[in-house]
C-alpha cells in the first residue's frame, strides 16, 4: 500500500491513496450533494482507483432504489452502479467534460436492465409458481431451467430431444401403472385389455352381493340430483337417469334409489358416470364427480376386509384408466402420441376438465399430471445440419448452466419502476460534485481567460 505524505502539513496524517481509501471516500459521496472535497482523501489517479469510487458512490442509492423491487431488483442495481461507474470512469480516461461522464454513467447505468430484458425474451423469465412445480418435479423427471418459465424447456418435456423422449417414457409408464396395466405404448389394444380387466376385478368384487343405502347417502344423492336439474340442459337430469337406470328405488315412494339392490347394478352405475365425465365441463362435470364419489363412497360401505382394499385399489385405477382413454380418444395423437406416450399438457387438459376444475380429487394428479403445466407440448420437426450443430452446441452442459444462472426472475411492479429509476439517481445527485483531481483555479471560479 503506498503513503503519499503531504510535505508542509506536518501536523496532519498521512493520507492513503488505495482502492480501500477511494471505497471510503466514495461511500462518504454517496451522501446527496456532498463534494469530493467534503469527502476528504487524495484523488484517485489510476483507472481502478477511479472506478471503485466511482461505484462506491453509486452503489448504496442504487441498490438501495433497486431494493424496492426485492433481491432482484437489488441485484439489478448493483449491477447498474457497476457499469455506470464503469462507463463513467472510461470516460473520464478519454478526456470527456463533467457533462460527459455524468451522460456516461446514466446511458452505463442502464446496461444490466438491458441485459436481463434480453435475456428474459430469450430465455424466460422465472416465474414462482413454475419454479415450484419444477422442484417438485426434478424428482422425478429431467428438468431444463426453462421448465421455470411459460417459454418452457427446448423440446416441451425435456431440455434435449433425448431427454423429453425420456421423460414422456416415464411418465407414460408412471400414469399406466396407476391404471393397473403398466406400460410405455398406450394403444387401442392396451385401452381394450385394461378396460376389460378392471371390468373383470371390479366383478370379482361385487359378485353375488347385495348393497343397501343408508338414509345418509339416499339424501346426498337426493342432493346432487337436484343440484344437478337445472345443470345439463336439453340433455335432461342425468344424474337422475343414471341413478334410474342402475339403482333406481321404489317409486311409488318417491325414493330415488332403493333401499337395497344387487351390487352389480351399482358397479354399472359407477362406470356410467365415469363415461359421462368425458366430455363434460364445468359445473356439470363437478356435480357428476360428485355423484361418481358418493356412489364409489356408497359401495365401499357395504365392503369390508380384503374385499374393501380391492375395491379402494379398483376405483382409483378405474379411474387413471378412465382419464387416459380419454386423453386418447378426446385428443387423438395430440394426447397420446405416435409412439403411445401420454402428452403431460393433454392429459392435465383432462384431468381438470374431468373434475370440474378440481385436479387434486384424479389419483393421477399428484406428482404427475401437475407437471403438465411444465412438461410441455411441443414438435421436434426435421432440421438441417446447420440447426442440428446450433442446438447441439446450445443443449451443452455448460450453455444450460450458463442459462440457468443468468435467467432473470419476474419483477413486481414496484420493482419495475425502480429499474427505471437507478441508472438516472446516483449520476445526477453527483452531476454538480467536481473531481478532486483538478482542483478549481481562481479562474474557474471568477471567470476570464488564461
Amino acid at each position: 500500500m503506498d503513503e503519499i505524505e503531504i510535505k508542509g502539513l506536518s501536523d496532519k496524517k498521512p493520507q492513503t491513496r488505495s482502492i480501500a481509501g477511494q471505497a471510503v471516500s466514495g461511500l462518504k459521496e454517496s451522501i446527496p450533494f456532498v463534494s469530493p472535497e467534503k469527502a476528504e482523501g487524495p484523488a484517485p489517479r489510476t483507472f481502478g482507483e477511479k472506478f471503485t469510487r466511482r461505484f462506491a458512490r453509486n452503489l448504496p442509492l442504487d441498490v438501495g432504489i433497486g431494493a424496492f423491487g426485492g433481491p432482484a431488483g437489488a441485484l439489478l442495481g448493483t449491477g447498474a452502479a457497476a457499469t455506470s461507474a464503469l462507463a463513467g470512469t472510461a470516460a473520464e480516461e478519454l478526456g470527456v467534460g463533467k457533462t460527459g461522464q455524468t451522460a456516461a454513467e446514466i446511458v452505463g447505468g442502464f446496461a444490466p436492465g438491458v441485459a436481463r430484458t434480453v435475456v428474459g425474451k430469450t430465455a424466460g423469465f422465472i416465474e414462482p409458481q413454475l419454479e415450484e412445480l419444477y422442484k417438485k418435479g426434478k424428482q422425478y423427471f429431467e428438468l431444463g431451467p426453462g421448465a421455470r418459465t411459460q417459454k418452457g424447456m427446448a423440446y416441451g418435456t425435456g431440455e434435449t430431444e433425448e431427454a423429453a423422449i425420456r421423460n414422456l417414457n416415464k411418465y407414460t409408464k408412471e400414469a399406466t401403472k396407476r391404471a393397473g396395466n403398466e406400460t410405455q405404448n398406450i394403444t387401442n389394444e392396451w385401452v381394450k385389455q385394461t378396460g376389460d380387466k378392471l371390468i373383470g376385478d371390479v366383478n370379482k368384487i361385487f359378485a353375488g352381493k347385495t348393497f343397501s343405502a343408508t338414509p345418509k347417502f339416499e339424501k346426498e344423492l337426493e342432493t346432487i340430483a337436484n343440484k344437478a336439474e337445472g345443470a345439463f340442459g336439453e340433455q335432461g337430469n342425468v344424474v337422475k337417469n343414471i341413478l334410474e337406470n342402475n339403482i333406481k328405488g321404489d317409486r311409488p315412494r318417491g325414493a330415488l334409489i332403493g333401499t337395497r339392490f344387487a351390487a352389480e347394478d351399482l358397479r354399472n352405475a359407477i362406470i356410467e358416470v365415469n363415461g359421462k365425465l368425458d366430455g363434460a365441463t364445468g359445473n356439470q362435470a363437478r356435480l357428476l364427480h360428485d355423484l361418481k364419489d358418493s356412489l364409489e363412497n356408497l359401495a365401499e360401505s357395504n365392503l369390508s376386509g380384503a374385499a374393501k382394499d380391492a375395491y379402494k385399489t379398483w376405483k382409483s385405477q378405474y379411474a387413471s384408466f378412465a382419464t387416459i382413454r380419454d386423453t386418447l380418444q378426446r385428443e387423438g395423437s395430440i394426447g397420446i402420441s405416435r409412439a403411445g406416450q401420454i402428452n403431460p399438457e393433454k392429459l392435465l387438459d383432462v384431468i381438470t376438465s374431468r373434475t370440474g376444475g378440481y385436479g387434486t380429487r384424479n389419483p393421477l394428479y399428484d406428482s404427475l399430471g401437475e407437471f403438465g403445466s411444465i412438461l410441455k407440448s411441443k414438435t421436434f420437426g426435421d432440421k438441417g445440419a446447420l440447426k442440428a450443430l446450433t442446438e447441439y452446441f446450445t443443449e451443452s452442459p455448460l450453455s444450460k448452466g450458463l442459462k440457468a444462472f443468468i435467467q432473470p426472475r419476474v419483477m413486481s411492479k414496484a420493482g419495475e419502476r425502480a429499474a427505471r429509476v437507478v441508472p438516472f439517481t446516483p449520476a445526477i445527485l453527483q452531476s454538480t460534485a467536481r473531481d478532486t483531481s483538478e482542483k478549481p483555479t481562481e479562474i474557474d471560479i471568477y471567470g476570464g481567460k488564461k
